[in-house]
């Protein structure tokens, strides 16, 4: 045999032991086949080593290729590249654990004769760290077959190719460098060519092009920066690609991304604390496996922490545009503990507020809404104040939330902007969007001079403002446009949208008591929360509560639904005795009509109101403030309930103990949880609700939040339990 075929035989075997023809069979009519891009098959060690993908079948329109090229974590896997000798994932251990975020864009195409190409990196899933020769193959699960109601996903494999792979010469890395940091550098670059330069740094993989990378890494717009995070990485030297980080980190000309930290933790985590793969197949190794992850995640939420602290710590030596870089980082941290953390106090504050205007509107209220105790420094009165000034926004609760914390931070400044809303309301991104809630905050009992303004403005048919304008009218207006006011209102009575029907009511019983009473009484509805608020602050709920219960019997099914939602919130024993006798003459008006609240394909309009109706009435019942169901009524709701509903009365069986929760929610809001069941609002709502469970009941109590926000919710807990005779079994 000839020496030149035996070798080739030797070298070719590992690819058939590998490869065997039961596990990938040739598919008839489509083939995969591979060649190297730029015509060569000599490669030094970290040159890219560019592969063309050519798919063509001879079966017209009887197979389609997917088209997608990425996933958001950064590599796609529906491709695997087979080498012999195998070479080494580079990022196996930084997506081994959190790194992997899938999903992305992607289309599809159907395949002829003509070739479809794709082209690929190979060093994006192996790296070839030593000189030899090589041979490559290529799986991939893209191409499908058409059938008649879904495709049918094959397995394609490749022809196979031999390559070398040459010894880097110093003088061959100098001048890939070079050219690379050149590209680069030039302003006239296109994206493309930045992109190449960037990819072929991150394979070089020597000294220099770690130090490149970790310099680049604020360069690149977040969600192009992979390429550097990857280069990083993947390197074979990780402990000098920690150590260039944490130097640059203290550069005054690098900006301190929230990529750069997340990488130098994930890094340093890996280099200090390596996971082994998981073990698949043995139980005991992977309870071992589990507690060696949570020790490696707390490592990487320390180190992460850290980090972010250091970083604040170097946003005064930083310069230009890196501390304008490194103080967006610092507005837009997300993640566990962020809220408790207050790194922006002591920053420059014109500084800080030219950094927070240059984020997008989103951006802006995202933070002024979920991370305010991070802002809530005197520097970012100017920034609000630039915002409240534009006279639009592409952001339809910016200027609320701006208003909001303006008035929180200097209620001096804030006044003008809120008296010059209130005048002229800015009509952003095609809607009014100062709620009247931010505009009802001055101290003012009324506003008089704005009288004429705002009952005008109620009377124009066409404006787009009528609802707020209401609103405003509840808040400071004065009985002198009380004729004005009515007469709107009388136009259409009790059909007003919520927010309005809320306003002209809330006026009322300012000003004319008798009048709103009466308004509310044939008009209720549980959006209404101001002018309900008000009668129960008046202690005239029982005038009401009556005729609301009337509205139980409405012929309109929407109506009586909200009747029943109002009674639920703030009704007592009558009110529940009513719903009751409501729910019982609907399931025997609708027991023997009962398929059709459950066969959605041929759901009536008075189906699809009575299934509306019929939910509204069991939420009510269930999860009243003035009453707890006992187990018997649960049961006999669960009886009274028709179609697929009843699944969801089930859940509010209860025994003790009874699971309590107190969640300080990531953004600020501190909500109570009574057996999934109840969610009082306030603290006095609370105890009530609590007596209402007899005595010698357990609870459960899980608290989850920071200690000094949960406090007052757990000491009424605790008072309500001494005095009601409950006993408490307290977790944090």
């Amino acid at each position: 045999m000839d020496r030149n075929r035996s070798g080739l035989l030797v070298r070719l075997l590992p690819l058939f032991l590998i490869f065997p023809s039961h596990a990938f069979p040739q598919v008839q009519g489509v083939s995969l086949s591979i060649r190297f891009a730029g015509g060569t098959s000599q490669f030094h060690v970290g040159e890219v080593i560019p592969i063309e993908l050519s798919f063509v079948a001879s079966q017209p329109e009887t197979f389609v290729v997917s088209t997608r090229n990425y996933d958001r974590s950064g590599r796609l896997d529906i491709e695997q590249f087979h080498v012999t000798p195998p070479g080494r994932d580079p990022l196996a251990d930084y997506f081994a654990v959190g790194a992997c975020i899938r999903g992305g864009l992607g289309g599809s195409q159907a395949l002829g004769t003509e070739p479809f190409v794709m082209h690929e990196d190979l060093n994006e899933w192996v790296a070839l760290d030593n000189p030899g020769h090589y041979a490559l193959n290529v799986t991939t699960g893209r191409v499908s077959r058409r059938g008649a109601t879904e495709d049918e996903r094959l397995e394609l494999r490749s022809n196979s190719l031999e390559f070398d792979v040459l010894e880097a010469s110093p003088e061959w890395q100098e001048e890939t460098f070079g050219e690379a940091v050149s590209i680069l550098n030039f302003s006239t670059s296109t994206d493309e060519q930045r992109r190449d330069a960037i990819r072929k740094l991150r394979f070089l993989d020597s000294p220099k092009s770690i130090r490149e990378l970790a310099k680049q890494m604020s360069n690149f717009p977040p969600g192009r920066r992979f390429d550097c995070v990857a280069g990083l990485a993947g390197s074979r030297f990780q402990s000098e690609a920690v150590r260039e980080l944490k130097r640059q980190m203290q550069s005054p000309d690098i900006a301190i991304t929230a990529d750069y930290i997340y990488t130098l933790a994930k890094l340093e985590t890996q280099v200090q604390h390596h996971l082994p793969p998981y073990p698949e197949n043995d139980a005991d190794q992977q309870k071992i496996w589990e507690e060696q992850r949570r020790a490696y995640d707390k490592k990487f939420t320390d180190l992460e922490d850290a980090l972010y602290k250091e970083t604040a710590a170097l946003v005064g030596s930083k310069q230009g545009h890196a501390q304008a870089g490194t103080i967006n980082t610092l507005l837009l941290r997300t993640g566990p503990g962020s809220p408790d953390m207050k790194p922006l106090a002591g920053l420059p504050g014109p500084e800080l507020a030219s950094a927070f205007l240059a984020l997008s509107p989103d951006q802006e209220w995202e933070l002024l809404s979920s991370f305010w105790e991070r802002l809530k420094i005197p520097s970012m009165t100017e920034a609000l104040e630039a915002i409240a000034n534009e006279s639009e926004i592409k952001n339809q609760m910016l200027r609320d939330i701006v208003l909001q914390r303006l008035y929180e931070l200097d209620p001096g400044e804030a006044t003008p902007y809120i008296l010059d809303e209130i005048k002229r309301p800015h009509i952003d991104d095609g809607s009014f969007t100062v709620k009247a809630k931010t505009l009802g905050v001055l101290p003012n009992q009324t506003l008089p001079e704005l009288d004429q303004l705002l009952a005008s403005r109620l009377e124009q048919r066409d404006s787009r403002t009528r609802a707020l304008d209401a609103q405003l009218v509840a808040r400071y207006s004065t009985k002198a446009i009380l004729f004005r006011v009515k007469a709107v209102y009388e136009e259409h009575p009790g059909r007003w949208d919520c927010v309005a029907e809320d306003g002209f009511v809330l006026y009322f019983l300012r000003t004319e008591p008798e009048y709103g009473i009466k308004q509310l009484a044939v008009a209720p509805s549980t959006c209404m929360t101001e002018s309900m608020a008000a009668v129960v602050k008046m202690k005239r709920w029982n005038e009401i509560e009556a005729s609301i219960i009337a509205q139980l019997d409405n012929p309109d099914l929407n109506r009586a639904r909200q009747a029943a939602e109002t009674l639920s919130k703030y009704g007592g024993p009558k009110a529940e005795a009513a719903m009751w006798q409501r729910l019982r003459r609907f399931h025997q008006e609708w027991a023997v009509r009962e398929n059709e609240l459950t066969n959605r394909r041929i759901l009536s309009r008075n189906a699809t109101e009575a299934i509306g109706f019929q939910y509204g009435m069991d939420l009510s019942l269930a999860q009243a403030q003035g009453w707890v169901l006992s187990n018997e009524q649960v049961s006999e709701l669960e009886q009274l309930t028709l179609g697929s509903q009843r699944d969801n009365v089930k859940q509010y069986h209860w025994k003790s103990p009874v699971e309590l929760s107190v969640n300080d929610f990531f953004g600020g809001e501190l909500r109570v949880d009574i057996n999934n069941q109840y969610f009082p609002q306030g603290l006095a709502s609370l105890s009530a609700k609590l007596r209402q469970y007899p005595s010698g009941t357990k609870f459960q109590v899980a608290i989850h939040g920071e200690e000094g926000r949960v406090a007052p919710v757990v000491e009424t807990i605790r008072e309500t339990a001494l005095d009601a005779g409950f006993t408490l079994e307290i977790t944090h």
